[in-house]
Parts: structure tokens; C-alpha cells; sequence
């Protein structure tokens, strides 16, 4: 039994220490003020959210790129990437995100084929934007605005 506890406990010992070393890659998040912004994210924000205070925002460093995670005291989340252009605009749930963000044919084809649902979130894909309707439909379009796939 004394021999099956100190395997037990040196197994432990191993899996935790993997955990934590597991952890100490280069990532960093760190809370900074507004004036850190890129230019080109604060001008978003006062062309969007003009009457709207930002909440905070977190810098995110990955293995050397830098993302700004903005969060709007309305609950709106944009994230920016490091010259301060949009990647994600996110409204909570049930709400649209700004008009004039989402270019216009994709505003177009959801107005045509979504009768009555706003555009809760887009994002900016490899392929070119992934968009979330307020019903919960997810649609797919190239960069030019033309449709490719839904999904529910």
C-alpha cells in the first residue's frame, strides 16, 4: 500500500509540474489604458461607438503578435489586430453591431435572405468573413461580400 501512495504521489508530482511548465510559454495579456490603441482602432471606436465609454482594454501578445481586446461598457467586444484594424466585432446577444461596419454586400444578402435578423458578429477569416445573425444562423462570405455556406 506505502508503495502504491509514493507512485501515486510521484505520478502527481510529474503531472503537475508538466501542467505549470506548460504554462510559461511567451503569451502575455496585460490591461493598458485607451491611449495605447492604434490609431486606426480608437478612430473605429469614435465612428462606431461614439457615445459609448470602453470598459478596458487587454493587449494580448501570441509568440510576437499583439491583439487588442477592447470591451465597451454596452457589452460590444471589437478586437483589434496591431495596426489597429478590426478582426472580431461581437454585440451581446441578441443586439446587432453598428451600422456601416459590415461591408455592404454582405448587409444586403442578410436584409434579402434574413428578414427581421441583425448581424450579432463578424469576423475577419481566412476566406474572407464569417458573420452571426441575431437568429443564430452563421454565414460565410469571400472578401467581396459574396455568400459562400451557412450553418445553424
Amino acid at each position: 500500500m506505502k508503495k502504491t501512495l509514493k507512485i501515486f504521489s510521484l505520478l502527481l508530482l510529474v503531472l503537475v509540474g508538466t501542467s505549470l511548465s506548460a504554462c510559461g510559454d511567451d503569451d502575455d495579456d496585460v490591461i493598458v489604458p485607451t491611449d495605447q490603441l492604434p490609431t486606426a482602432a480608437s478612430t473605429f471606436i469614435n465612428t462606431y461607438y461614439p457615445s459609448i465609454k470602453v470598459a478596458y482594454v487587454n493587449k494580448e501578445t501570441d509568440k510576437g503578435e499583439v491583439q487588442y481586446e477592447v470591451r465597451m461598457t454596452s457589452g460590444d467586444e471589437i478586437t483589434f489586430d496591431a495596426s489597429g484594424e478590426w478582426i472580431d466585432v461581437d454585440a451581446p446577444a441578441g443586439r446587432s453591431i453598428p451600422e456601416g461596419i459590415v461591408i455592404v454586400p454582405i448587409v444586403d444578402y442578410v436584409a434579402a435572405n434574413y428578414s427581421g435578423a441583425g448581424i450579432n458578429e463578424i469576423s475577419r477569416i481566412a476566406v474572407g468573413y464569417e458573420v452571426e445573425l441575431t437568429n443564430g444562423v452563421d454565414l460565410r462570405f469571400d472578401p467581396a461580400g459574396n455568400f459562400l455556406t451557412q450553418s445553424y
